[in-house]
């Protein structure tokens, strides 16, 4: 029996990845895609951790048209207490890394609380490990937060060859495989398989400082990928992450947001 597929229908999908609490870049998206008629999304994950409004991105994207979610690494961390590097085995070898890990561990916490003061906590269990479905022409679509192995795995970049394939998509046996994790745009084939990253609507990787997102333009003839950037207010978003008392804001202003957080200063840019 042929496997059933969830079927789209045409017109125009919005996909999304990486909102990080950012509810100001998520904004400018959200209006971007309006004007180009987006009707629904695909949403893929690491929607509250690591940014200073994790409610007001879920209250945004309650008003959204879903068509599935994913669930990101992030979401795992701050549901099951799971953390990324370092390890307790590595702050054992190396204490000089302990105060990271107690950083680590105490960000999440606090996406935790917020989003259970809330009572909206229960949002982090909505998200599933991958989607597949069947585009209006035929071809078939699978979605993963990173890859088909790990929502914590290399995913989709620019680097992408088909040794990586191999390895984070095996049997994936699908025309179109769209990830996020990565934080970087992508749109390559790869032994005729399309792979697209819409990039990060937040916690950009330099020199992409905007909101990234994707179109998926669906037709019965056919289907095209559009990636695109938008400008937003970042200065809103550096001084809600310095007043809202997030665990680790120095090392967010510093990583994802150098050129405001020195303007706003004075200090020269971090290299």
């Amino acid at each position: 029996m042929p496997e059933s597929l969830t079927q789209l229908k045409s017109g125009l999908l919005g996909v999304i990845s990486d909102i990080h609490a950012n509810p100001w870049a998520l904004r400018a998206v959200l209006a971007d895609a309006d004007t180009c008629g987006v009707e629904r999304w695909l949403v893929l994950g690491d929607l509250v951790a690591m940014g200073p409004a994790p409610v007001e991105v879920l209250e945004l994207l309650d008003g959204l048209d879903i068509v599935a979610s994913v669930a990101g690494n992030t979401e795992r961390y701050v549901r099951t207490g799971d953390r990324p590097d370092p390890t307790f085995a590595e702050v054992i070898a190396d204490p000089g890394e302990l105060p990271r890990l107690v950083e680590v561990a105490a960000t999440f916490a606090w996406t935790r609380g917020v989003l259970t003061g809330a009572g909206r906590q229960h949002h982090l269990d909505a998200g599933a490990s991958s989607f597949r479905c069947r585009l209006p022409d035929g071809a078939t679509l699978f979605a993963v937060h990173a890859s088909a192995v790990s929502d914590a795995d290399q995913g989709i970049d620019p680097d992408l060859d088909a040794e990586a394939v191999e390895r984070l998509f095996p049997a994936h046996g699908a025309d179109l495989v769209v990830g996020g994790h990565t934080h970087q745009a992508t749109d390559k084939v790869i032994d005729g398989v399309r792979f697209l990253n819409p990039g990060s609507v937040s916690n950009h990787h330099r020199p992409d400082d905007e909101a990234n997102y994707a179109i998926l333009h669906l037709a019965e003839d056919a289907h095209r990928f559009e990636l695109r950037s938008v400008t937003y207010p970042k200065g809103e978003a550096v001084a809600a992450i310095n007043s809202c008392g997030i665990p680790g804001s120095d090392f967010l202003l510093r990583r994802y947001f150098p050129e405001v957080t020195s303007r706003a200063t004075g200090a020269a840019e971090p290299t």
